[in-house]
Formats: C-alpha cells, sequence, structure tokens
C-alpha cells in the first residue's frame, strides 16, 4: 500500500485486494507511466543524486582517501572515520539548531559554501597525501582539518538532497534513489579504475556538479525552508534504533570482513550490490504490495541477515557473503530515504530535523562497529573463527531488531517521529489523500474540483449541478484526470486515494472509504 495502488474492482472486493500481495496489470502500467513523466519533469535529480552517492562512496567506503599517518597506526582504524564522524556531528548540530532555536542554514553563500568546503577538503588531503609536510603534527592536522570540511559540507549536501526528496514524496524518492544508486555504481567503478591522481580530480569536482544539477533541477523556495518548523519535533527512538543497527552491520562489515584481504575487489563489489539492490526494490515496488514495516525489516534486514549468515558459514573469503549484505544495507538505506521523505511530505515534519537526527544514527552505528571490529583485529588476529563470531552475532542482532521493531502502529505513528496527540491536529485523511493525487498528477485547479467530487462517489450529472458545468465540460475534465492519472475509472481513482491514506497510516479510513464507494 506503501508503494502501489490498490486494484478495486468493486466495494465488495476492496479489502481481498487489499490482502492481495501481487499488483494488477493496471497497477503497473499506472506506476511505469507515472515513473517515465517524473523522470521526463526532473532528469536531472537522479543524475545529480547519483554524484552525491558517488561521492559519499569514494570517500567514506573506499580506501583511496585514507590519511598516512592512520595506515601506520598499531591500532587498525578504517580511513574514512574522520571524515565520517565530522560527518555524524555535522547531522547533531544540525538538529540542535532547529530543536533549540528553529535555524535552518540558507541562502546562496551557504549553497556555494557546502561543496566549496568538499572540495577544499579534498584539495588539502590530497596535497598532503602526495606532498607530505615536513613536521608531522602539522600534517596531521592539515589533514584532518580536510577530513572535517569533507564531512561537514558532505552532511549539509545531504540535508538539502533530503530537503527536495521529502517535497516530492516517498515513491519518487524511491525512484530517484533506484536509478541513482545504479548511476553512482557506474561512475563509481569508472572512476576507480583511473590513476589515483585522477580519482582526487574527479572527487573535487563532484560536490559542485551534484549541488548544479539540484538546484538546476528543484531550486531551494522559502515555503520548503519554512516546512515544519513549528511541528513538534519529537525523538523517534525505534527509526534512531533501526539506523543504527543498520550502520553497525555495515561497519562491522567494512572494518573487519573488508580489511582482512580484500582491498581490491571491495569497489567492484559494493558498486555490484548497491545497483542490484535497487533493481530489487524496484521490482518489488512495481510487482507487491508492500509497506515500510515489511520492506525494511521483512526484507531488507533479512537480506543483510543472509549475508552474515553466508559469512559465519563460509569465512570472511565468502565474497558473495559480502555481496549479500551489502546489497541488504542499500536496501534499506533506499527505504529510510523514502521514510524520511514520507514523513517530511505527509507528516508536515522538517527535513532537517528528519534527515539529520536519523542519518546521524546511522553514521554513529556505522562508527562503533568499525571500533568494534578495529578492537577485534588489535587484540585478535582475523581468523575464520573471529569473523565467523563476529557474524553470528550480528545475525542474531538484526533478526532480534526486525523483530522488536517491527510493528503496524508505526506507520501512524512515524516511528515516533509523530506521537497520537499530533495526529488529531492533521488535516482529515480523505482530503489529505486527495490534495497528495492531484498534486502528484499536476491536476489543473478545475481539475482538481472534479476530482475531488468523484472520489466523494458524485455521479457526472450531479458534478455538472454542483459545478454548474456543462456535461461536455465535465467529461473532458474527466477524460483528462483518468488520462494523467494513468486510470480508467472512477473506482481506481478512489483506489489512488485509498493508497495516499495507507501511507499515512489510515488504513482503516481507507477501508471505510472503499466500501462507501
Amino acid at each position: 500500500a506503501m508503494l502501489t495502488v490498490p486494484n478495486v474492482q468493486d466495494g465488495r472486493g476492496g479489502e481481498d485486494a487489499s490482502r492481495c500481495a501481487l499488483t494488477g496489470w493496471q497497477e503497473r502500467h499506472g506506476m511505469l507511466r507515472s515513473f517515465r513523466r517524473e523522470m521526463r519533469a526532473h532528469p536531472r535529480l537522479s543524475m545529480g543524486f547519483g554524484l552525491f552517492w558517488t561521492w559519499v562512496w569514494l570517500v567514506f567506503q573506499t580506501t583511496f582517501f585514507t590519511p598516512p599517518f592512520l595506515a601506520a597506526l598499531d591500532f587498525p582504524l578504517p580511513g574514512w572515520v574522520v571524515p565520517l564522524s565530522a560527518y555524524a556531528c555535522t547531522f547533531l548540530v544540525l538538529g540542535v539548531l532547529l530543536k533549540a532555536r528553529r535555524i535552518v542554514p540558507q541562502g546562496r553563500w551557504y549553497r556555494i559554501a557546502v561543496p566549496a568546503s568538499m572540495s577544499i577538503g579534498v584539495t588539502t588531503c590530497g596535497i598532503l597525501s602526495f606532498s607530505p609536510l615536513t613536521v608531522e603534527l602539522v600534517n596531521v592536522a592539515a589533514v584532518c582539518l580536510g577530513g572535517l570540511l569533507m564531512g561537514a559540507g558532505t552532511a549539509c549536501l545531504h540535508v538539502e538532497w533530503g530537503r527536495i526528496l521529502g517535497d516530492l514524496g516517498p515513491r519518487t524518492t524511491i525512484l530517484h534513489g533506484v536509478v541513482g544508486t545504479v548511476v553512482a555504481a557506474l561512475l563509481t567503478v569508472c572512476i576507480t579504475l583511473l590513476p589515483e591522481a585522477a580519482v582526487w580530480a574527479a572527487a573535487l569536482v563532484i560536490p559542485a556538479a551534484s549541488m548544479a544539477l539540484l538546484m538546476r533541477d528543484a531550486p531551494v523556495t522559502p515555503d520548503l525552508l519554512a516546512h515544519g518548523l513549528d511541528a513538534p519535533l519529537h525523538v523517534p527512538r525505534k527509526f534512531l534504533a533501526t539506523a543504527f543497527v543498520q550502520g553497525l552491520s555495515f561497519g562491522i562489515v567494512q572494518a573487519v570482513l573488508l580489511m582482512g584481504g580484500h582491498d581490491e575487489p571491495v569497489v567492484a563489489l559494493s558498486a555490484a550490490s548497491f545497483a542490484v539492490s535497487a533493481l530489487v526494490l524496484f521490482t518489488c515496488a512495481l510487482f507487491f504490495r508492500m509497506d515500510f514495516n515489511q520492506l525494511i525489516y521483512q526484507v531488507g534486514f533479512l537480506i543483510m541477515s543472509l549475508g552474515f549468515l553466508f559469512l559465519a558459514l563460509a569465512g570472511p573469503d565468502a565474497l558473495p557473503g559480502l555481496f549479500v549484505q551489502a546489497m541488504g544495507y542499500r536496501f534499506v538505506d533506499i527505504m529510510m530515504w523514502a521514510l524520511c521523505a514520507l514523513l517530511i511530505s505527509k507528516r508536515g515534519l522538517p527535513a532537517n530535523w528528519v534527515f539529520a537526527i536519523t542519518t546521524c544514527f546511522l553514521l554513529l552505528g556505522q562508527i562503533a562497529g568499525a571500533l568494534v571490529a578495529s578492537a577485534t583485529l588489535w587484540v585478535l588476529p582475523l581468523s575464520v573463527e573471529t569473523a565467523s563470531d563476529l557474524a553470528t552475532v550480528m545475525v542474531f542482532v538484526l533478526l532480534a531488531s526486525s523483530l522488536v521493531m517491527c510493528d503496524r502502529k508505526n506507520l501512524q505513528t512515524g516511528w515516533g517521529m509523530v506521537r497520537p496527540g499530533d495526529m488529531e491536529e492533521l488535516p482529515d485523511s480523505f482530503e489529505r489523500g486527495c490534495e497528495l493525487v492531484c498534486h502528484r498528477n499536476d491536476l489543473t485547479a478545475r481539475e482538481q474540483e472534479v476530482f475531488a467530487l468523484l472520489a466523494r462517489g458524485s455521479s457526472r450529472a450531479a458534478i455538472c449541478d454542483e459545478l454548474t458545468l456543462s456535461k461536455e465540460t465535465v467529461k473532458t475534465h474527466v477524460r483528462n484526470i483518468y488520462r494523467k492519472m494513468g486510470i480508467h475509472s472512477q473506482q481506481d481513482l478512489l483506489a489512488a486515494v485509498v493508497a495516499e491514506q495507507r501511507a499515512l497510516g489510515m488504513q482503516e479510513e481507507g477501508e471505510l472509504a472503499e466500501e462507501a464507494l
């Protein structure tokens, strides 16, 4: 229900249709039409989003940018610890600024400073990596400063992407997440095949290109910046726990299992697994009716668990296990972006709070996993037994977490970000569902009026009387509405509204609306 429109043939069949796990061909056709329309409307968003993820993977998931002083330490630490720590701390600062002072960084200077800080950080670290200073302490301090600039700028750019995608909604976020992931996988592999100096040069220009594409296709407006500033800001414990466990699993894989002699194929393996996960998610969205609970806990967490189970049985040299675990991580990552977009677009929460606090805990989990793994490597030599024990523990942690945190009330409470008392202040879910469907399909003002009456079950004759329009005019408006939505009947129109109600967590109201028609 979260990703697809239920295929309702009649009022009595509504309940059976909602229980069906597979989508109908009309639903799939309608989704593909909406996807094609979105790609035509915002082609640069997918490319810019792909550039953003290319940067993240290059800086935080490869060894190209490892500072020399970290590589020389006896205590094995991944090279991305410094920028990743700055990445997490900046999210925390953005969240505190919004929570305490309702401050959202903005302005043309800000949009220029964000990619500039990332590029300056790359330049600083690159120069000092190829030509280190004679004074080791100064060299270390300068490299750390460059890492801090890279991490802080990445966090700010992350939030700006979240703000735009949150305005577009969860379904559009999934589409751009899928396409952007495939684009990033191809770019990452191609860039890492270049000479090392060329990799640094690519990292230098990617931030500005990503921000430029974002601003070109979806410029930030004052309304977007002010979105949700008056909303209650609750601490979503369940959401934070989900993000932390997700990051913990990936941090352990990166720092222990990937540091056990697989440096060469890591980039290609990660890119391929991320691309496959995007295609799996697209298939789920197109052919199955699944909500966020099922997609995150019953699919994504399960895939990560299977990866660790494979590693526990076959040992750290089992590259297929690493592939499956990374695939599950990226699957959950796209879904978490979509869930954040849901909370922004349909719960009225601010992007700076939703993305900052949740991604901060994701990164803290990744850092914690890296530290646990590094401490294990420091105390015990990496062996089949050590890796198998860690993988077995993570299987238990992931499965236990999915059982504890999967709850049908999650959709209503926003994983702790929205409380029952706050929901009474939300607009009527049916009216809100109509508004979202009209906005998604670019209906004109008059078409929206006709849509609202059709959704309420009015006949065409009643619409003529209500709006004082001729039969031919109403017929034309109805035909245009159906064409834009890719549907064929009033039942399909209601089904689209019901799908939005269910996305808001109002399953009971959606069923009543189906029965009423």
